[in-house]
C-alpha cells in the first residue's frame, strides 16, 4: 500500500573476532574494499540492492573511511575470480587461507581490508489476520478482534560481516547483526469488520482480504545492521581495540 511507513528496528550485535590492528588509523590509511553481500543458500550469488544499501551506508555514516566499492573490485579481479571467492563465502561464511591469499595478491596493493557480508536470515512476518486467511480459515471458531493487532508487515535479518586484513591475510573482524524492517498501514486506511475476516461455521466461500501492507524490502531491513556495523568500527575517540562480545 502506497501509504504504508516504513519503520527499522535496532540491530543486536555479537562481535566475535576483532583484532588490535583494525584501528581508525589503520582503516583510513590502508583503505577498504567492499567485496560483496551475498544470501545464504540462494543461487543468486550476490543482490545488488544489498551492495547498494551496504555502501550507502558506509559513505553516510563512515564518510572518514575511504572506500572502493563492489564494481571496482568485481572489475579488478575479474568476474570469474570474483563469482569463485563470492560463492566460497556464500557457502561458508569465511574464506580458507588460499582464498584470502589470492585476495591479497588482487587487491593488496591498492587496499588493506576487504570486507564480505552474508545474509543468514530473511524471514518475513505478516499481521495475524493476514495468517489466517492464508491458513485457509484454521480457526473456524472466531477470533476476539485483538488477534488482529497491528496491520503491520515486518523482515527479520541477520547479517554476518567479515572484514579481512590483506596485509597479515587474517581474519580481522566478524560479527553478526540482527535488525529488521516494518511497513505499518497508517489509521486513515480503513479496517475491515470482524465478522468479514473470521469464518463462521458453516459458512461457505473465501472471504476478503484485510488491507495489508507489503513486507519490506531485505536491503530495507539490514539498514540498522550495517549501521550498527559501521559505528562498531573504530573511529577517531574510540578504543584502538574491541573486546568481542
Amino acid at each position: 500500500m502506497a501509504g504504508a511507513l516504513l519503520s527499522g528496528c535496532a540491530a543486536e550485535r555479537a562481535v566475535h573476532v576483532a583484532e588490535s590492528g583494525v584501528t581508525a588509523e589503520a582503516l583510513r590509511a590502508g583503505g577498504l574494499a567492499i567485496v560483496g553481500v551475498t544470501v545464504i543458500e540462494e543461487v543468486e550469488q550476490v543482490r545488488p540492492p544489498l551492495v547498494a544499501a551496504l555502501e550507502a551506508v558506509m559513505r553516510e555514516a563512515r564518510p572518514d573511511l575511504p572506500f572502493r566499492s563492489a564494481g571496482e573490485v568485481r572489475d579488478s579481479l575479474g568476474l570469474p575470480v570474483y563469482r569463485r571467492i563470492l560463492s566460497a563465502y556464500q557457502s561458508a561464511g569465511k574464506l580458507t587461507e588460499p582464498e584470502r591469499l589470492e585476495l591479497a595478491a588482487r587487491l593488496g596493493e591498492v587496499v588493506r581490508f576487504a570486507l564480505l557480508a552474508r545474509v543468514d536470515k530473511n524471514v518475513v512476518r505478516f499481521p495475524r489476520a493476514r495468517r489466517a486467511y492464508n491458513a485457509r480459515y484454521g480457526d473456524r471458531s472466531g477470533a476476539a478482534s485483538s488477534d488482529f493487532g497491528t496491520r503491520a508487515a515486518s523482515r527479520d535479518a541477520r547479517v554476518r560481516v567479515t572484514l579481512y586484513d590483506l596485509a597479515s591475510g587474517s581474519e580481522a573482524w566478524a560479527a553478526d547483526y540482527a535488525s529488521s524492517s516494518d511497513n505499518v498501514l497508517p489509521d486513515s486506511v480503513p479496517r475491515l469488520p470482524e465478522r468479514l475476516l473470521v469464518p463462521r461455521p458453516g459458512e461457505p466461500g473465501e472471504l476478503p482480504l484485510e488491507p495489508t501492507p507489503e513486507a519490506p524490502s531485505l536491503a530495507r531491513a539490514l539498514i540498522e545492521g550495517f549501521r550498527a556495523f559501521a559505528a562498531d568500527l573504530p573511529h577517531d575517540g574510540s578504543p584502538s581495540t574491541t573486546t568481542p562480545r
